[in-house]
């Protein structure tokens, strides 16, 4: 495991715009854990049900048999056959699969069914109960889904989050990267990148995975944009990263110099083969989001390049921090820019 620590933890009055970018995520998240708390927990009642899942999957499999193949992978169809035919312990899972239709759940009202019309029956009343809650959940109301694709929610979707650990990974690489760049393009640029690379995020996730029922939220997309910048304006600057080979020996875990370029690097690794080795149908994590954010990143940072001789960025100067002031585990090692030496061999100030 490799993880970039750059600057650390820069101070709030250093980094403003980031830290408040922080605070009002974690707000929002407060918000709709409050908000959302019912419609969360009547939804949870009603995934418990194997019995809603195993009809859904059923009536979808039948479904899938009745619609053009064409329109959908061939595992899907597939896996309908095996539903059709009996297996109906793959039921539970292609009725899980089913949300992500939303030509299917539409058409909830006029389908017809050959199967148990009981199971059809109780399936068409929790479907009731499920829209119910997802009108009154903000993931739903905040995030992007196919049913309102509104440019608002283009927005909000990156202030949204599933959960406190999928806030916490998204605010700490921003916390890392975005104060790191907030000392180069200022406050304002900052917010603009940040806001950018969600909105360029969230189309490209829908031009290559397909906008569904199911609601795209997190500011991933967003981060991997600052993220992808910084790394672009600071290609060969030596950053500090945090190595570990997950054994508790001397030299198997430390603090290494690396150009900046490999954060870029093992961020589009992981993302690429993510995206590539994940049916869109299956997968939970919006990989092709966070390529949409890193190429808007490296976009906007082509452009500052070409203008940038004219209009040069303003870097401030960085203030050496101990180690263990940002992290009181770690060994007292200042980092940051080396003071320059005078031929007298005195320090520059």
């Amino acid at each position: 495991m490799i993880f970039p620590i750059l600057s650390g933890l820069v101070h709030p009055f250093r980094a403003p715009a980031t830290w408040l970018l922080v605070f009002f995520n974690m707000l929002v998240l407060i918000y709709t854990s409050i908000a959302g708390l019912e419609a969360q927990e009547g939804l949870e009642d009603v995934m418990k049900g194997k019995y809603f899942l195993t009809a859904q999957g059923r009536i979808y499999a039948q479904y899938l048999s009745n619609e053009n193949r064409f329109e959908y992978p061939d595992f899907l169809i597939e896996l309908g056959r095996k539903v059709d035919g009996g297996e109906l312990t793959r039921a539970e899972m292609l009725g899980q699969l089913a949300f992500r239709d939303l030509k299917f759940m539409n058409s909830s009202e006029s389908l017809s069914y050959d199967g148990d019309q009981v199971a059809f029956r109780y399936w068409r009343h929790k479907l009731d109960d499920v829209r119910g809650f997802q009108e009154a959940h903000p993931s739903f109301t905040l995030g992007l889904n196919a049913e309102d694709p509104s440019f608002g929610k283009w927005v909000s979707y990156i202030f949204v989050h599933s959960g406190s650990l999928h806030l916490f990974g998204n605010m700490l690489f921003l916390l890392i990267f975005g104060a790191a760049l907030e000392r180069q393009i200022r406050s304002v640029g900052l917010t603009i990148v940040f806001l950018l690379s969600g909105v360029m995020a969230a189309g490209v996730f829908a031009l290559m995975t397909g906008v569904t029922s199911s609601p795209l939220v997190g500011a991933s997309g967003a981060v991997s944009g600052v993220m992808a910048l910084y790394c672009f304006l600071n290609w060969g600057r030596p950053e500090r990263f945090f190595y570990w080979f997950f054994l508790p020996f001397r030299g198997f875990m430390g603090f290494v110099f690396l150009p900046a370029w490999v954060a870029l690097i093992i961020w589009g690794i992981n993302d690429l083969s993510g995206y590539l080795g994940t049916l869109p149908e299956m997968g939970g994590v919006a990989y092709t989001a966070h390529l949409g954010g890193e190429l808007t990143g490296l976009a906007i940072g082509l452009i500052l390049y070409a203008v940038r001789r004219k209009w040069p960025l303003v870097e401030r100067p960085e203030t050496p921090q101990p180690m263990g002031k940002l992290f009181p585990f770690l060994p007292q090692v200042s980092i940051g820019p080396s003071p320059r030496k005078t031929n007298s061999g005195s320090q520059a100030a």
